[in-house]
């Protein structure tokens, strides 16, 4: 038995048995991120070395946090809400109750 057989693609040549034909065009692997792209195709900009901006000297640098200001806001937001959703539950359990006696209170006045 010949271990050559003809290739199935119209390529007019023999191919070893088992073996895949031989793509078009080879394939590079995951395109990767825009800026690898951008890298291989070589219009990507220059790695930096250094931060894009160092204070002068002698100039503090400017704090990351949030500050005093927004944490006593964010707090007093969240006891306002906590208090207009504990006003909203009473609201609805003080309606109830009204509901409740107002349907006893009806029999009575219609004489029923």
């Amino acid at each position: 038995m010949s271990t050559h057989r003809a290739s199935a693609t119209n390529s007019g040549g023999f191919r070893a048995v088992g073996a895949r034909p031989p793509l078009p065009y080879q394939r590079a692997g995951a395109p990767g991120t825009v800026g690898e792209q951008a890298a291989r195709a070589g219009w990507a900009p220059a790695p930096r070395t250094s931060p894009a901006h160092t204070p002068p000297r002698g100039q503090r640098p400017v704090r990351t946090g949030d500050g005093r200001g927004l944490t006593v806001l964010r707090t007093v937001t969240y006891v306002l809400a906590s208090v207009a959703s504990l006003l909203f539950i009473a609201a609805v359990v003080y309606g109830v109750v009204l509901w409740f006696r107002v349907g006893e209170a009806v029999p009575r006045l219609v004489g029923g």
